[in-house]
Order: C-alpha cells, then sequence, then structure tokens
C-alpha cells in the first residue's frame, strides 16, 4: 500500500462527534486491536476502554436476547452509545410493509440499553427503490407511533433513485435522519434532515482479503467528510461516524485517522492488549 498521507488536525468540532465501527467481534482484530488469543466474552468490555460508539451489526440478523442487551450495556461505560441495526426481516425480507409489530418489539428490546442506546439504523437494500416509496410513505409513521418515543432513527439507501428533494422533506417531517454513506454506486453527499447527522464509511464489500492492518489510503475522502460536518455544525447537535474493515483494510485503524481529522486524540489499543494499535 502506498504511503499514507498525513490529514492536518483542525479544531475539533463544537458538537459531539461519536466515532467507532461497525460491529466489534471479529477475529482478525485479535492480536492488531484485541489480545493475540482473542477477547472472548470482553470483547464489548475491552472495545469500549477505546471507543465511545459502536453499530451493533449482529442484530441486522435478528433481535437478541433481552439478557445479552443488558450484558452489553452493563459492559460499557457511562458515555458509550451503541447504535443498533433493525433487523434484515423489517427491511429486505418485508420491505417495510406490515412491519408494526416486529419494529415495536425490537425497538423495545434495544430500550434495555438504557442511555446507552444512540439512533437506530434502518439499512435498505438496494433493490428498495423509488417504485417503493409508497411503503416507505406508509412506515415513517409508524416510528412516531411506537410507545418508546424516545428512540432516534437513521436510514440508509443504497438506490440512486431515493435521492431527491421529496425523500429528504418527507424524513425531515418524522425526524429521521438520512445517512451520507461512503459506499461504491452511491454519490457521497451530506444531506441533513434532522438535528443529527449518521455518517457511514462502508466502502467496497469484499475488498480485502483480511482486516487486520490498512491496505487503502481514504485521507482525501476522510477530509472531505469531515469538512462537510465542520460547514454544517451548527445545524446539528451531534454526529456519528461508523466504520468499516472494508474501508481502509481495518476499522480501528479509520476510526484514529478520522479522529486525527476531527482534531481529537488518537485512541490507544484496550489496556488489556499489549503493543500498538497500528
Amino acid at each position: 500500500m502506498k504511503q499514507q498521507d498525513e490529514i492536518r488536525p483542525q479544531e475539533p468540532l463544537t458538537i459531539p462527534v461519536h466515532v467507532g465501527t461497525m460491529g466489534w467481534s471479529y477475529a482478525d482484530w485479535n492480536g492488531p486491536f484485541y489480545p493475540a488469543a482473542g477477547p472472548g466474552k470482553q470483547a464489548i468490555t475491552l472495545y469500549a476502554r477505546a471507543f465511545d460508539t459502536v453499530e451493533i451489526d449482529s442484530t441486522f440478523y435478528g433481535t437478541p436476547r433481552e439478557t445479552t442487551v443488558r450484558q452489553w450495556a452493563d459492559a460499557a461505560p457511562p458515555g458509550f452509545l451503541f447504535c443498533p441495526k433493525v433487523p434484515r426481516t423489517i427491511t429486505h425480507d418485508a420491505g417495510l410493509r406490515k412491519v408494526g409489530v416486529p419494529l415495536e418489539g425490537f425497538v423495545a428490546t434495544m430500550a434495555l440499553l438504557r442511555e446507552k442506546r444512540g439512533p437506530i439504523l434502518i439499512q435498505m437494500p438496494p433493490g428498495f427503490t423509488r417504485d417503493q416509496l409508497p411503503e416507505l410513505q406508509a412506515f415513517l409513521p409508524l416510528l412516531t407511533q411506537l410507545s418508546d418515543k424516545t428512540a432516534r432513527f437513521a436510514i440508509e439507501f443504497r438506490h440512486r433513485s431515493l435521492i431527491g428533494a421529496d425523500v429528504a422533506d418527507m424524513l425531515a417531517d418524522y425526524g429521521v435522519a438520512l445517512v451520507a454513506a461512503d459506499i461504491a454506486g452511491m454519490p457521497k453527499r451530506l444531506e441533513l434532515t434532522t438535528d443529527f447527522a449518521y455518517l457511514r464509511l462502508i466502502g467496497k464489500h469484499g475488498a480485502f482479503d483480511q482486516h487486520r492492518e490498512p491496505q487503502a489510503d481514504r485521507s482525501a475522502e476522510i477530509a472531505r467528510w469531515i469538512a462537510a460536518l465542520r460547514a454544517n455544525q451548527s445545524h446539528i447537535e451531534a454526529a456519528y461516524i461508523l466504520c468499516n474493515d472494508d474501508y481502509e483494510g481495518h476499522a480501528p485503524a479509520t476510526v484514529n485517522k478520522v479522529r486525527q481529522a476531527l482534531g481529537l486524540a488518537p485512541v490507544e489499543k484496550p489496556p488489556e492488549a499489549q503493543g500498538s494499535l497500528f
């Protein structure tokens, strides 16, 4: 890989910016981030000693047990935020149709995270297009009708047909954030629809054979995203930036690069793990 470009640190944003990864339990992180033998049941505890937020990728595959969610909440320190991903049965299988009951159940389970619950991510599949706009119009009111009135939501589209002022206005009417995603096939744009920003640095799925070290340099892209947040910080109260292993090759390293661009101090490996993070 070519030498990493240097990102010049700037003054931190005036709003809270939470930076973390998409998921926290990956075998390739054993050694570079976690202890070489693996973190075992202490994974989220160790992770939360380094970062202040994480996207819960596992919930995409099903609603977890209540005991599991309580364990996550208890394992993280005050101020840590989990961003749960809505199950694919709601987004991909049902296409948002007739999902009131399972959605309510999922949100209720995630409420067990208590004050450590951040925005809930609704990731739509590439096959969800403007043709399904009626389904989206019918779905959004459900978010305001949930018994848990404190839940906040961010939605990501992966089809260009859903880019438009009408869709953005619809999300704004219900206080739902439009996810800004750095992913192949979608434009890289920050469009604010509520009082927080949600940025996902995703990359191309399967871009790297392993995820133990940085293998690509996206410093220029990261700098542009941070510049966009900086230019719009007066319009929002918080920002969330989640990094994927497929973006540069090793998400924990990308988190530190983002923090550098934000003018924040880098994070170290969890105390139990020896050696350098990068």
